[in-house]
Protein backbone atom coordinates (compact mmCIF):
# COMPACT_ATOMS: atom_id res chain seq x y z
CA UNK A 1 0.00 0.00 0.00
CA UNK A 2 1.19 3.51 -0.77
CA UNK A 3 1.76 5.75 2.23
CA UNK A 4 -0.35 8.91 2.05
CA UNK A 5 0.26 12.04 4.09
CA UNK A 6 -2.36 14.78 4.25
CA UNK A 7 -0.97 18.07 5.63
CA UNK A 8 -3.56 20.58 6.81
CA UNK A 9 -2.16 24.12 6.90
CA UNK A 10 -3.30 27.43 8.28
CA UNK A 11 -3.96 29.38 11.44
CA UNK A 12 -7.12 28.38 13.36
CA UNK A 13 -7.87 31.98 14.43
CA UNK A 14 -7.41 33.87 11.14
CA UNK A 15 -10.77 33.61 9.37
CA UNK A 16 -10.29 31.89 5.99
CA UNK A 17 -6.69 31.02 6.78
CA UNK A 18 -8.23 28.46 9.18
CA UNK A 19 -9.61 26.46 6.23
CA UNK A 20 -7.06 23.62 6.48
CA UNK A 21 -7.64 23.40 10.23
CA UNK A 22 -11.41 23.10 9.76
CA UNK A 23 -11.02 20.42 7.08
CA UNK A 24 -8.72 18.53 9.47
CA UNK A 25 -11.36 18.77 12.23
CA UNK A 26 -13.97 17.40 9.83
CA UNK A 27 -11.74 14.42 8.97
CA UNK A 28 -9.93 13.54 12.19
CA UNK A 29 -12.74 11.37 13.56
CA UNK A 30 -13.20 9.49 10.26
CA UNK A 31 -12.03 5.94 9.87
CA UNK A 32 -9.42 6.02 7.13
CA UNK A 33 -7.14 3.34 5.72
CA UNK A 34 -4.06 2.55 7.83
CA UNK A 35 -1.75 3.94 5.14
CA UNK A 36 -3.20 7.47 5.56
CA UNK A 37 -1.68 9.91 8.03
CA UNK A 38 -3.41 13.23 8.82
CA UNK A 39 -1.22 16.03 10.21
CA UNK A 40 -2.50 19.46 11.21
CA UNK A 41 0.64 21.59 10.96
CA UNK A 42 -0.46 25.23 11.19
CA UNK A 43 2.09 27.34 9.33
CA UNK A 44 4.82 24.74 9.89
CA UNK A 45 4.50 22.53 6.80
CA UNK A 46 8.07 23.37 5.82
CA UNK A 47 9.26 22.04 9.19
CA UNK A 48 7.72 18.60 8.62
CA UNK A 49 10.61 17.18 6.60
CA UNK A 50 10.82 14.14 8.88
CA UNK A 51 7.15 13.41 8.18
CA UNK A 52 7.26 14.17 4.43
CA UNK A 53 10.43 12.26 3.60
CA UNK A 54 9.73 8.80 2.22
CA UNK A 55 5.96 9.13 1.81
CA UNK A 56 4.57 7.97 -1.52
CA UNK A 57 1.96 10.71 -1.80
CA UNK A 58 1.29 14.00 -0.02
CA UNK A 59 -1.78 16.21 -0.22
CA UNK A 60 -1.49 19.73 1.18
CA UNK A 61 -4.77 21.37 2.24
CA UNK A 62 -4.68 25.15 2.54
CA UNK A 63 -5.95 28.42 1.10
CA UNK A 64 -4.47 29.51 -2.22
CA UNK A 65 -4.38 33.11 -3.38
CA UNK A 66 -5.39 33.71 -6.96
CA UNK A 67 -5.45 36.73 -9.20
CA UNK A 68 -8.26 35.36 -11.36
CA UNK A 69 -10.51 33.14 -9.19
CA UNK A 70 -13.34 34.23 -6.90
CA UNK A 71 -13.23 33.66 -3.12
CA UNK A 72 -14.59 30.24 -2.24
CA UNK A 73 -13.40 28.66 -5.49
CA UNK A 74 -12.11 25.13 -4.84
CA UNK A 75 -8.69 24.59 -6.39
CA UNK A 76 -6.46 21.59 -7.09
CA UNK A 77 -2.84 22.08 -8.15
CA UNK A 78 0.25 20.05 -8.88
CA UNK A 79 3.47 21.65 -7.58
CA UNK A 80 4.43 23.10 -10.97
CA UNK A 81 1.02 24.84 -11.19
CA UNK A 82 1.19 26.47 -7.76
CA UNK A 83 1.15 30.26 -7.84
CA UNK A 84 3.59 31.46 -5.16
CA UNK A 85 3.32 35.18 -5.95
CA UNK A 86 -0.06 36.90 -6.38
CA UNK A 87 -0.37 40.65 -6.87
CA UNK A 88 3.29 41.06 -5.96
CA UNK A 89 2.90 39.25 -2.62
CA UNK A 90 4.81 36.00 -2.01
CA UNK A 91 3.10 33.21 -0.11
CA UNK A 92 6.11 32.62 2.14
CA UNK A 93 4.92 29.41 3.88
CA UNK A 94 4.26 27.72 0.52
CA UNK A 95 7.53 29.06 -0.87
CA UNK A 96 9.38 27.40 2.01
CA UNK A 97 7.41 24.18 1.58
CA UNK A 98 8.39 24.07 -2.09
CA UNK A 99 12.05 24.53 -1.05
CA UNK A 100 11.67 21.58 1.33
CA UNK A 101 10.16 19.44 -1.43
CA UNK A 102 13.13 20.30 -3.67
CA UNK A 103 15.52 19.26 -0.89
CA UNK A 104 13.65 16.01 -0.22
CA UNK A 105 13.66 15.27 -3.96
CA UNK A 106 17.47 15.18 -3.88
CA UNK A 107 17.22 12.05 -1.71
CA UNK A 108 14.87 10.47 -4.23
CA UNK A 109 12.18 10.03 -1.57
CA UNK A 110 9.95 13.00 -2.37
CA UNK A 111 6.24 12.16 -2.40
CA UNK A 112 4.00 12.78 -5.37
CA UNK A 113 2.41 16.03 -4.18
CA UNK A 114 -0.97 17.62 -4.71
CA UNK A 115 -2.40 20.87 -3.34
CA UNK A 116 -6.14 21.14 -2.62
CA UNK A 117 -8.00 24.03 -1.05
CA UNK A 118 -9.94 27.22 -1.66
CA UNK A 119 -9.35 30.80 -2.65
CA UNK A 120 -9.78 32.87 0.53
CA UNK A 121 -11.86 35.99 0.97
CA UNK A 122 -10.45 37.25 4.29
CA UNK A 123 -7.03 36.43 5.75
CA UNK A 124 -6.33 39.22 8.22
CA UNK A 125 -9.36 39.42 10.49
CA UNK A 126 -9.11 37.40 13.68
CA UNK A 127 -11.96 34.92 13.94
CA UNK A 128 -12.41 31.21 14.52
CA UNK A 129 -15.00 31.11 11.72
CA UNK A 130 -14.19 31.25 8.01
CA UNK A 131 -16.25 33.49 5.76
CA UNK A 132 -19.48 31.85 4.49
CA UNK A 133 -18.02 31.45 0.97
CA UNK A 134 -15.10 29.44 2.31
CA UNK A 135 -16.89 27.57 5.10
CA UNK A 136 -19.40 26.21 2.59
CA UNK A 137 -16.57 24.46 0.72
CA UNK A 138 -15.32 22.34 3.64
CA UNK A 139 -17.58 19.33 2.84
CA UNK A 140 -16.66 19.50 -0.86
CA UNK A 141 -12.95 19.46 -0.08
CA UNK A 142 -13.40 16.58 2.40
CA UNK A 143 -15.08 14.60 -0.41
CA UNK A 144 -12.25 15.49 -2.81
CA UNK A 145 -9.71 14.25 -0.28
CA UNK A 146 -11.59 11.00 0.25
CA UNK A 147 -11.65 10.45 -3.53
CA UNK A 148 -7.90 11.15 -3.78
CA UNK A 149 -7.19 8.74 -0.93
CA UNK A 150 -9.35 6.05 -2.51
CA UNK A 151 -7.66 6.55 -5.89
CA UNK A 152 -4.25 5.92 -4.28
CA UNK A 153 -5.28 2.69 -2.58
Amino acid sequence: MKSILVLFCGHPYRTDDAFGYHVFKAMEAMTLPENVELVECGYSASECVHIIDGKDRMIVVDVFMSDNKAPGTVVRFKPDELQLVVDGVTDVPKFHLMEVLDQVAVSGKCPETLFIGVVPKELHELSEEPTPEVKAKIPEVVEMLLREIKACA
